[in-house]
């Protein structure tokens, strides 16, 4: 593998009910994308249309759920009314998002006023808190490994991308520039990657360096 790409899933209406400050009660597989999320998911695949032969990925892993599924299809529209070249496409379970379980899709100001303990164990570890039914983020990174792993093995895909979570974002950092936990925390403190955002590593001698985080210039105005 030569080139990664990772893509987050454009705005979800949960992502639209967080800033907003509320709630949503859905099944996290199930929830899909807002029209600004829809016309984010088409803007960054106008994005990889415009790509050159020699960047335009061969593979892609795509998220289960649902607002990263449909970003993909989006994407792959693009690909397609440009006359580009499709990529094998596959679901990878391991790519789902961080199952937060009590408290999904719940702002830290809510989880602040209705589970103040969870709030607190959290703010003392945030990579190694694991919330009620759910799993920590170090959790996110013991499963990305085996991802890693297997794209390290495949010598017939050379340029992949991954369309799926912040929380695999990151950890994608993580696992492929070898960051420390303060490193990752810093990241996080700073921002996670955006909705519709790209971030990409290249392939080098001694491992793969980061190319680009968090990238947006492609995107609509919100």
């Amino acid at each position: 593998m030569d080139l990664l790409y990772a893509v987050r899933h454009g705005q979800s209406t949960a992502n639209a009910a967080f800033a907003a400050n509320t709630s949503v009660e859905a099944d996290d597989t199930t929830i899909g994308l807002t029209d600004l999320g829809q016309r984010q998911a088409t803007a960054v695949g106008r994005r990889f249309a415009a790509l050159g032969a020699d960047q335009l990925p061969d593979l892609v892993l795509c998220s289960p759920y649902l607002r990263a599924v449909q970003t993909w299809q989006l994407m792959e529209q693009q690909l397609r009314a440009a006359g580009r070249d499709l990529p094998c496409h596959r679901i990878d379970q391991r790519l789902y998002d961080r199952h937060r379980g009590l408290l999904s899709h719940l702002s830290p100001i809510v989880v602040r006023e209705r589970f103040p303990e969870e709030s607190a164990k959290e703010a003392r570890d945030p990579l190694g808190y694991r919330p009620p039914d759910g799993e920590s983020f170090r959790d996110v990174a013991d499963r990305l490994r085996g991802v890693v792993a297997d794209l390290a093995a495949d010598r017939r895909h050379r340029r992949v991308l991954i369309v799926a979570h912040d929380a695999v974002v990151l950890f994608l950092r993580q696992l492929l520039e070898n960051l420390t936990d303060a490193e990752v925390s810093a990241i996080a403190a700073d921002g996670l990657a955006g909705n519709a955002s790209i971030t990409s590593w290249a392939r080098h001698a001694d491992g793969y360096r980061l190319v680009a985080y968090d990238q947006r210039t492609h995107l609509p105005p919100s």
